[in-house]
């Protein structure tokens, strides 16, 4: 989705996270970068309230390890959903035959 300064994409988008400004370079909108960098900003302000890390890179990867259990959580939910629903299309296809 995104690559540091160097990567070649269409878009570069200059953000601002945790106080830092970095600039990226992506193939999604305007509305989507904007979306994700507020997204990280609010998991970051999340840390801040509620650690005692005062480093940034402390509270970048506690955000970071926030984020990614959430990533995993809807993986595994998605996972069982898509189970579920091939279960429930062989149970009605059952049902009209």
């Amino acid at each position: 989705m995104f690559k540091g300064h160097e990567a070649v994409h269409k878009k570069v988008a200059e953000l601002k996270i945790g106080g830092h400004k970095l600039v990226v370079k992506s193939e999604e909108g305007e509305e989507h970068i904007r979306k994700v960098e507020e997204y990280l900003n609010n998991k970051i302000e999340e840390v801040k309230e509620g650690s005692k890390a005062v480093s940034s890179l402390d509270i970048a990867l506690l955000a970071a390890l926030n984020i990614t259990g959430e990533v995993i959580k809807a993986r595994e939910t998605l996972e069982t959903l898509g189970r579920r629903s091939e279960e429930l299309t062989e149970l009605i296809d059952r049902r009209l035959e």
